[in-house]
């Protein structure tokens, strides 16, 4: 029983029960995010009762509410909440995308689903984040039932991290439960904002609203508990998937330990700091001397290198780049960067000299709030676009989303991909729909 339907109960109960009478009646009320929602209440002839928030945008307020009379008992029955279901123009839109792009597909090559950066927030806001990220990903399941994916996913920076701990914790698990609920496998990469130092950070907290493993609790029992997702440890966040001859691992760039410092706070701001560590690193590496002869695509949240071959982390983004790049150079080495920090120290021996016909294509990410593609030693970067909505006058808003001009409630509001890997072919194709790119290939 969720936050609205308790306040009805307590609150409204006497009221609702009297209104009988066939007509509609203006209530407000609080919903599940804390916020106050007014609502139309309708009462049907048969006294049934439906409440409907009054909305500009589909799904964003609240969800609807249903009630029957019993003539028998002379009461009302609870209260049932009614899903709102897919909006009915993304609905046809990706049915027609999906068709558009299945003819260029092929049943052996690997397919994802993927979104990133959703900055899902419990606010109803019509030209920037708000809960119309949770939506954007509830649609991402349109293209599941289309049968294209073998997998689908999220990029990280799934919320935005600046709700009260309850409320994010709410919408993170929501998510979960939502790329969880159909039958294609999920994966999901952490983002920075993941761990809700954004509203540690605003309101200066005596004490962090995330505890060291709540982001785990919420999503890697649920991720790690499916057979297709693979994993050497529950701590790392670190996973991969195989169809034939391609694989895909999935890696962790705010990986960043959880530690209390004399004021009570966090070290690390996990938003600010983006990182692999050791142990990651090492599990990395004994994946890749697995990988033999496997067709590999890396994805993680932020991107390792920047364009012009800079540090896209705060630590070892340089480093992982270049044990990638040894893979496919087939060398033997020891790892152990430059680091004056400790706790992101590394220092870890690698031998892929045995690797056969293995090689890993690209690497693929969001974070940016754009879309860019760079190679760098031979590594294909492929970055893509935020989910969330940046309405073009907004400050943070990039070059790249203000041209797009985006828009709630048009074709534009959201962001997503089809990401197909051939090792037939040695190609990645990468289908955008809304503010994406239609198209873009890479051979290798």
């Amino acid at each position: 029983m969720n936050k609205l339907t308790n306040f009805l109960k307590k609150h409204w109960t006497k009221q609702l029960a009297q209104q009988k009478k066939p007509g509609v009646y203006t209530v407000p009320l609080i919903n599940d995010n804390g916020k106050k929602v007014s609502y139309s209440l309708i009462v049907t002839p048969e006294r049934q009762q439906l409440l409907l928030p009054q909305q500009k945008a589909d799904g964003l307020t609240g969800p609807l509410y249903f009630r029957s009379y019993s003539t028998y008992f002379k009461r009302y029955n609870a209260l049932t909440e009614i899903p709102l279901g897919p909006r009915q123009f993304v609905k046809q839109y990706l049915q027609d995308f999906s068709e558009k792009i299945s003819p260029k597909l092929t049943p052996a090559s690997l397919t994802l689903g993927v979104v990133t950066d959703t900055h899902d927030k419990a606010d109803v806001n019509y030209t920037y984040y708000g809960s119309n990220g949770l939506q954007h990903i509830a649609e991402l399941n349109l293209l599941d039932q289309t049968g294209l994916l073998d997998f689908k996913g999220h990029l990280g920076d799934a919320i935005d991290g600046s709700d009260t701990g309850s409320i994010s914790q709410a919408h993170l698990g929501k998510i979960v439960a939502i790329l969880n609920q159909d039958k294609t496998p999920f994966f999901m990469a952490k983002g920075n904002h993941d761990e809700n130092d954004k509203y540690d950070e605003k309101l200066f907290q005596q004490h962090p609203s995330f505890q060291a493993n709540t982001y785990g609790n919420l999503v890697y029992k649920k991720l790690f508990a499916q057979p297709q997702i693979n994993h050497l440890s529950y701590q790392t966040g670190l996973s991969y998937f195989d169809k034939g001859h391609v694989r895909v691992i999935s890696i962790n760039t705010s990986d960043v330990p959880y530690l209390i410092a004399a004021n009570g706070l966090k070290k690390y701001d996990v938003k600010l700091t983006l990182a692999i560590r050791q142990q990651q690193i090492a599990e990395l590496i004994t994946i890749l001397q697995q990988s033999q002869t496997k067709q590999i695509v890396i994805l993680g949240h932020a991107n390792l290198l920047k364009a012009d071959g800079g540090d896209g982390l705060q630590y070892n983004g340089h480093a992982v780049h270049e044990l990638l790049v040894a893979f496919n150079r087939h060398l033997k080495g020891r790892l152990q960067p430059r680091q004056t920090n400790p706790d992101f120290a590394v220092d870890l021996p690698f031998d892929f000299s045995q690797n056969k016909s293995g090689q890993i294509w690209a690497y693929i990410c969001g974070h940016l709030h754009t879309e860019n593609a760079y190679q760098i030693n031979g590594i294909q970067y492929v970055l893509l676009n935020c989910s969330a909505l940046m309405g073009r006058d907004h400050a943070l808003t990039t070059t790249y989303n203000r041209a797009w001009n985006r828009r709630q409630g048009t074709l534009t509001e959201f962001a997503g991909y089809v990401i197909d890997i051939n090792a037939q072919t040695r190609q990645l194709q990468v289908f955008g729909y809304g503010a994406a790119s239609p198209e873009r290939s890479f051979q290798f």
